[in-house]
């Protein structure tokens, strides 16, 4: 099945991603018509009318993917093979979604449509045999958590990096951006807009490598999933999170 799926729906690696391709959508957009609640909708009457066969109930997956300004989807490659291995079914219902669901929503700025990167939980049984109305998967998720909290990441992160940001004269706001993977720890780390200074993004990822406190992860329904952690900081003369 799944290389029958893949012949319809392109395949891509994140790092040799065009410029043009916005990080997240905007706050208060979606990528789908109808928004979150709606794409479950459609997913659940696509799956019954279909017949899709059922999954495991500690299947789970999320698809990481692209919205292009033309509406169109282009998967985002996922390395980790091991976790698509464990959740096949979960895997093989994402790419049957992305492909055959129709209404795909672009990101738009200034009356502008622009590619943008978003993603789903997607936990069969209750898109299928648990489906209820108004069902959003973000809804029952609980989120990671960092030992001691999050004002204790943000003192943490403020010993580590304020020397850093302030030897290579970094100013204006930065996002840090990770992964909390199943096991607590962090992954996939970057900092958006890019800075182009290679000395200084491995410096970047040495320092981050000292935060080694293992977090909860996330779950839902009870089983370990990964988290995008976005944290947006601003830096000047003096550090302070927004």
């Amino acid at each position: 099945m799944i290389k029958r799926l893949l012949g319809y729906i392109t395949i891509i690696i994140f790092s040799s991603c065009p410029a043009q391709i916005l990080d997240e959508y905007p706050k208060g957009q979606d990528f789908y018509e109808g928004g979150l609640i709606n794409f479950y909708k459609e997913s659940h009457d696509y799956l019954v009318k279909n017949t899709i066969k059922k999954c495991g109930d500690q299947e789970v997956y999320q698809p990481r993917f692209i919205i292009t300004k033309d509406a169109v989807v282009k998967l985002v490659k996922d390395s980790d093979t091991a976790n698509i291995k464990k959740n096949k079914c979960a895997y093989d219902i994402s790419l049957e979604l992305l492909k055959n669901l129709k209404n795909w929503k672009p990101a738009e700025v200034k009356g502008k449509n622009l590619a943008a990167l978003a993603e789903f939980i997607l936990y069969p049984k209750d898109i299928m045999d648990n489906y209820r109305q108004n069902y959003n998967a973000n809804s029952f998720m609980i989120s990671a958590k960092y030992p001691g909290g999050y004002e204790k990441f943000r003192e943490d992160f403020q010993n580590e990096f304020m020397s850093l940001f302030t030897d290579y004269h970094i100013n204006g706001t930065v996002n840090l951006e990770f992964y909390i993977d199943k096991n607590g720890s962090i992954t996939n780390p970057r900092i958006y807009p890019e800075i182009y200074d290679r000395k200084f993004n491995v410096d970047f990822l040495r320092t981050l490598s000292r935060l080694k406190k293992v977090w909860k992860p996330a779950l839902y329904s009870n089983i370990p999933i990964k988290q995008k952690i976005v944290f947006p900081i601003d830096f000047s003369t003096n550090f302070y999170e927004r």
